[in-house]
């Protein structure tokens, strides 16, 4: 008989507790809340950042070296061997490249995005 009025207490208790987790709770935001919130965030502030610009000064500087690579080139090795001519022409190449990508015609070297 104990052991039967303790088994009823149980399945009561556990019943109360699963109708209790089962409840939803009523959830009431008082009004004015989110402004009260946005008002507590602190201003932000500007950040500007400002473009360095060190792949053009790159390329003016190389564009320098090979004017004067070229200059050496023709001035030393000019017409006497292949190796001269065939340097010549490749740093004749790169120039012509640079000043091509500098200039912004797409397409040539880089393809358009």
């Amino acid at each position: 008989m104990h052991e039967q009025q303790l088994s009823d207490g149980t399945d009561m208790l556990e019943e109360r507790v699963t109708r209790t987790l089962e409840r939803i709770p009523e959830v009431t935001i008082p009004a004015g809340f989110a402004a009260r919130v946005a008002a507590l965030v602190p201003k932000r502030r500007e950040f500007v950042a400002k473009p360095a610009h060190y792949g053009l000064l790159v390329m003016r500087v190389s564009m320098a070296l090979l004017v004067i690579a070229l200059m050496a080139v023709a001035m030393l090795a000019g017409g006497r061997n292949v190796f001269g001519i065939a340097l010549e022409w490749v740093l004749c190449a790169e120039l012509v490249a640079l000043a091509l990508w500098m200039s912004g015609v797409r397409g040539l070297i880089t393809p358009e995005a």
